[in-house]
């Protein structure tokens, strides 16, 4: 069936914004709540999500290209698969949820960062708030017409992840996932094709990364700050470190410090993000008010990693006040606990309340595991792929925008859990 677009809601008042945006949403009296609430910020056009067909003509009919995607209770998965046939439609789409934060204790807010989209609008928030999260999408749409961008050209996922201090465990957390996310197998439609992935090692001890992996080379992210136009297939097959997993490695010999606020940063990440699925970048928690213009504003998600003691909670409240600093505690900013223990007093999920942020793993404490296997020259899943830590990693994998989670029908991310899990049997 042909999808249909019903007429918006007529009001009496001029919005603020002149757009009329794409509303896809199941239920008409959740359409005509969300027109009413928003009457005087901007015009919605409803999409009746239940008759959705995945063409271009209605896209093509309106512009912005602005789409809202209604995350209310009991229409999150509905939408994520939505969400996930218009991205694969048209890149170039931003992708907005819409919905109550508060009546469903913020799980359409989650489900909407886990399907990719930009933001969520949260109904029960206030018109200024609301009016600069769409001028900001606005904004964003304009500067790519400016720039006349292919709309289907492809942008890997940059995944920040931040310990809050140093000897959390994050290079390890890192290596793991980034050995593992390359050694996924491609879906079945593209069995040729790998999943490219790249480790950006700028964490606290540089070049521990490339240990735990066992890589070496004279080619660092210093070279190739000083060659981002040269780089190319042929250059990182070549002269870029790679793991095993096919992960490839990038980071700086334990000498040398680098600027990572230089304006060279930023056409270096474009070229990386267009080569590689994936680039997972171990950060300095100290660097955040450095890289706020480089990659804090280009990230995809930014995970900072704490445990549970009283040092390291002092040290993420730190960190939030630095992304406070560089407007960029919003949505993609999540929480991972390290070496958790429930009896350590405090648990994990009231970590996540204290500083408002979304839980997205506990990995349990398995320091000296992890160490026999590095002083082995192994990772854990290598060697004990049923390992609690190893399974613990899978919601992190999930998150990972990867060609096996190109899939229909099931939900792409327990694709990918289902792939995982058939990893770990094997072994």
């Amino acid at each position: 069936m042909a999808m249909q677009v019903n007429p918006t809601v007529v009001t009496l008042t001029k919005p603020a914004l002149e757009s009329t945006l794409l509303l896809y949403a199941p239920d008409e009296n959740n359409a005509q709540r969300f027109s009413a609430r928003l009457r005087n910020l901007v015009t919605l056009a409803w999409c009746d999500s239940r008759q959705f067909t995945a063409s271009r003509r209605v896209l093509d009919e309106h512009q912005p290209r602005l789409v809202l995607l209604d995350f209310s209770k009991g229409h999150t998965d509905a939408s994520a698969e939505i969400a996930r046939q218009l991205m694969a439609l048209d890149p170039g789409l931003v992708l907005l949820g819409i919905g109550s934060a508060a009546s469903d204790r913020g799980a359409g807010v989650l489900c909407a960062m886990r399907a990719g989209l930009k933001d969520f609008i949260d109904i029960d928030a206030g018109d200024d708030e609301i009016l600069d999260q769409l001028k900001t999408a606005l904004e964003q749409l304009r500067n790519a017409a400016d720039g006349q961008p292919a709309r289907a050209t492809k942008r890997g996922q940059l995944v920040l992840v931040c310990g809050v201090r140093p000897g959390l465990g994050t290079s390890t957390l890192a290596a793991h996932l980034g050995a593992m996310a390359a050694a996924i197998k491609p879906s079945a439609d593209a069995p040729a094709i790998a999943n490219h992935v790249m480790l950006l090692d700028l964490g606290h001890s540089s070049g521990d990364i490339g240990l735990y992996l066992g890589t070496s080379g004279d080619f660092h992210f210093d070279d190739a700050l000083r060659n981002a136009s040269r780089i190319d297939a042929t250059l990182l097959r070549t002269a870029v470190s790679h793991h095993a997993s096919g992960a490839a490695v990038l980071g700086q010999p334990r000498e040398r410090n680098i600027s990572l606020g230089g304006a060279e940063v930023g056409p270096l990440l474009e070229r990386l993000l267009g080569m590689f699925d994936l680039v997972l970048c171990d950060l300095d928690s100290r660097l955040l008010d450095d890289v706020a213009h480089t990659l804090l504003k280009m990230a995809d998600a930014i995970w900072l990693v704490s445990d549970q003691a009283l040092g390291s909670m002092v040290a993420l409240d730190a960190c939030l006040r630095q992304l406070d600093r560089a407007q960029a505690r919003d949505l993609r900013v999540s929480l991972v606990v390290n070496r958790y223990d429930e009896g350590c007093g405090i648990s994990a999920m009231r970590m996540a309340e204290r500083f408002g942020l979304p839980l997205l793993a506990t990995l349990p404490e398995r320091s000296r595991t992890l160490r026999a296997a590095a002083n082995r020259g192994t990772l854990l899943h290598e060697t004990a792929a049923s390992d609690a830590y190893v399974r613990a990693l899978a919601p992190l994998l999930a998150r990972f925008r990867l060609r096996t989670k190109r899939s229909t029908g099931d939900g792409g991310w327990r694709t990918l859990l289902n792939r995982m899990g058939a990893l770990w049997t094997r072994h």
